[in-house]
């Protein structure tokens, strides 16, 4: 059972910090369970009537993260489900036990979690202590081996130089022919090791984040979540060290004729064993792989094209159209008109939960922020278009535009009261780091500060520093052979500061870490037709299909 700490407790707070009622400035001593309000003595009954209709749970503020969540009925939706069926492996209600579960042998819910708890325990157990461990061991062993492996090629190096002298001017060509394969070899192999190691890394960051969401299942009272969640079999899994046989050189002295042959040979088998190893990698990101549909959401709006990040169950998403529709629960709750321009362009939410969006048209091209009651033009723009926005942690605004006559793509940052600060558009070799065309191009600033651009005229993804210096690209992982395409989106950033994109030729998401190793796809029959997509501050994933109007919600590294 997870505790509650003295500063969540009202009893224990000092005057300089303590939780308001959510109706009142009193302090708290009260919860609803259903509703997750925290409320005074005097407010209860005002709530309750508030939503009368509206079943409440009301416990004593400390006690609330110790009473269980039971869930619905799937059948009688009045009901909770407090029983466990053992032969159809299912929750179910006291009136399902009279009729369609029947003679059937049931235990209590809360029991029957409890068993999964600890089997959910053990498997955590061992992801920490036996699978994380021989993969923090193999990634050293590898270390050990990429130092041994530079030692060598360094010997073999100073080998080739020194035979080289030896046979003077006869021999240069072939020494430096020889000395180059060194180098080739040497960078390859370097490199293969290099990338792995850097692969396994984010692979076991990934894990940990998976590790530690599925340690919250051993506390949660959230009995649904610990009987959706699907447990494996880890003890079988291991993750072992590779076998690498050492690159060799051969210095043979033969007659001057055979110079070529005679100068000696190199060997290296460190592809074919890293080859061998990568079994291992795809059976780790097997783990990190698996994606859970949390919830269906019906808007029934025809198209869906862009979302806003959510708060809570509200999500502001806008279609074909000039309309941007603000949706609870699948219903559409307000709605408000484009002032200008065609229709809005990738939505965005600041800090303090306004809408911000952008419009362009042959006139003029503005972004707007919408707060209560009012719409606002914030930033208009003469020669170029925007195509994309988002709202970064610092209350700046990060905007991709499009000059145009569409010949040029850049970023431009606006402080908090709208005035450009920063433009980002070339390399350091004043190379364009964007490409112009027919697709936007969408904009994201990661947790780390660096901001992140899908470019689907190129089809990769472009990362700079806040600085705007270039960190690193990617261009799909196209080798992995599961797709042969890459058509990158919408992107976004987790709280882990893994990068999310949205591709759309192949109905799926790519899940990067923050330096560009490719974590795993993120697939499911619910995605088909991507058409937007968001994430929400507890790290669930919101995409929207194009067509029909359905959200789905997700969570990842399950």
């Amino acid at each position: 059972m997870a505790e509650v700490s003295d500063a969540e407790d009202p009893d224990n707070v000092s005057a300089q910090h303590f939780i308001e009622c959510e109706l009142c400035c009193k302090t708290v001593s009260l919860h609803c369970t259903i509703c997750k309000s925290d409320l005074c003595g005097q407010c209860v009954g005002i709530h309750i009537n508030s939503m009368a209709t509206q079943e409440h749970n009301i416990v004593s503020y400390r006690r609330r993260a110790f009473t269980p969540q039971l869930p619905l009925c799937s059948i009688h939706e009045s009901e909770k489900c407090d029983l466990f069926c053992s032969k159809c492996n299912v929750p179910i209600c006291v009136t399902c036990i009279t009729l369609q579960h029947k003679a059937h042998p049931a235990t209590k819910l809360e029991i029957q979690c409890d068993f999964k708890k600890k089997q959910i325990e053990d498997e955590c157990k061992h992801l920490e202590n036996d699978l994380c461990k021989n993969i923090m061991e193999s990634i050293a062993h590898l270390q050990k081996n990429l130092e041994e492996v530079r030692k060598i090629y360094d010997k073999a190096q100073d080998a080739v130089f020194q035979k080289g002298t030896e046979w003077h001017k006869k021999v240069d060509k072939i020494v430096q022919e020889f000395s180059q394969q060194v180098t080739d070899m040497r960078n390859r192999d370097i490199a293969l090791l290099e990338k792995r190691i850097e692969e396994i890394k984010g692979l076991l960051k990934a894990l940990n984040v998976h590790r530690e969401r599925v340690n919250k299942l051993t506390t949660t009272m959230k009995l649904k979540d610990v009987l959706d969640y699907e447990l494996r079999d880890l003890k079988c899994m291991q993750f072992y060290r590779p076998y690498l046989s050492m690159p060799s050189y051969d210095l043979s002295e033969q007659q001057m004729k055979f110079m070529s042959m005679a100068f000696g040979s190199l060997r290296s088998n460190i592809p074919q064993h890293l080859k061998v190893f990568s079994s291992d990698i795809e059976n780790l990101r097997n783990i990190c792989s698996r994606v859970v549909l949390c919830q269906s959401i019906e808007t029934h709006l025809d198209t869906i094209c862009s979302l806003a990040p959510p708060i809570k169950s509200t999500v502001w998403v806008n279609g074909e159209d000039k309309t941007i529709n603000l949706i609870d629960s699948g219903k559409v709750i307000k709605r408000i008109e484009a002032k200008s321009g065609t229709r809005p362009i990738n939505l965005a939410m600041t800090r303090q939960g306004f809408l911000v969006y952008a419009v362009y048209d042959h006139h003029q091209s503005n972004v707007c922020i919408v707060t209560k009651n009012k719409t606002d033009q914030v930033i208009t723009f003469n020669y170029w278009k925007p195509v994309g926005i988002c709202c970064t942690r610092n209350d700046e605004f990060l905007v991709s535009m499009e000059s145009k006559d569409e010949t040029q793509i850049k970023i431009a940052r606006f402080s908090g009261d709208f005035k450009i600060i920063q433009e980002i558009q070339y390399d350091e070799n004043h190379q364009p780091l964007y490409a112009s065309g027919k697709y936007y191009v969408f904009v994201e600033e990661n947790k780390n500060m660096d901001i992140c651009a899908s470019d689907p005229n190129k089809n990769q993804v472009v990362v700079t520093d806040k600085d705007g210096l270039l960190r690193w690209r990617y261009n799909g992982n196209l080798e992995k052979g599961k797709f042969k395409s890459f058509s990158p989106s919408v992107i976004a950033a987790d709280s882990h500061s893994n990068l999310l994109v949205m591709d759309t030729d192949n109905d799926c998401v790519h899940l990067l870490d923050m330096n560009g190793i490719f974590i795993t796809f993120i697939t499911h029959p619910k995605i088909q037709g991507i058409g937007a997509m968001s994430m929400d501050t507890n790290d669930k994933l919101w995409i929207a299909n194009y067509k029909g109007g359905q959200i789905n919600v997700f969570k990842y590294l399950q």
